[in-house]
């Protein structure tokens, strides 16, 4: 009788710690950005967004969902996630505009004048590698680099167009 209870004890402790190390490891493949090659540009999925909304992009990120690589894009209007392979939209929803941390009104009083495809290649020319996120924050572009396991930061002012490269992680 002690056997089948230290048995079954045994085997409660190790689903749970074997859960614990599924649920950590599922999270970090979720969460770290890819680094495959795409079949789809950033370019070609601005594009789409562009197309299927008619408003202006603020930003757009690559993920690893759990249905695949998606680009996901936030415009003015919409945030659309679309399919990293094919450029087929796997979703469309309205915003809500209380994200500000996405997107600051400010960029106005900066009169941004560089293009965000301008600032990739700027940002492209001092970090090698594939452009994961863009983001137009208090007139200055907020470019994510990803070159194998390292991603860079590098930021473009959005008037000037000068580029500094900021912090530089490493995956373990």
């Amino acid at each position: 009788m002690k056997k089948r209870t230290m048995t079954g004890g045994l085997l409660a402790i190790g689903l749970i710690g074997g859960g614990a190390v599924w649920g950590v490891q599922t999270d970090k493949s979720q969460a770290e950005v890819p680094s495959v090659d795409v079949k789809l540009t950033m370019e070609e999925a601005k594009a789409i967004a562009e197309k299927e909304t008619k408003a202006v992009v603020k930003s757009i990120e690559l993920e690893r969902e759990w249905n695949g690589i998606v680009y996901e894009v936030d415009t003015d209007s919409e945030d659309i996630d679309i399919d990293g392979n094919t450029g087929e939209i796997l979703k469309t929803e309205r915003d809500d505009h209380d994200d500000n941390d996405d997107f600051d009104d400010n960029n106005e009083a900066v009169n941004v004048t560089v293009t965000q495809e301008e600032a990739i290649a700027a940002a492209k020319k001092k970090v090698k590698g594939n452009v994961t996120n863009v983001e137009l924050d208090d007139g200055r572009y907020e470019i994510e680099i990803r070159n194998g396991k390292t991603e860079t930061d590098v930021y473009v002012h959005g008037a000037t167009g000068e580029v500094t490269v900021g912090e530089t992680d490493t995956d373990d």
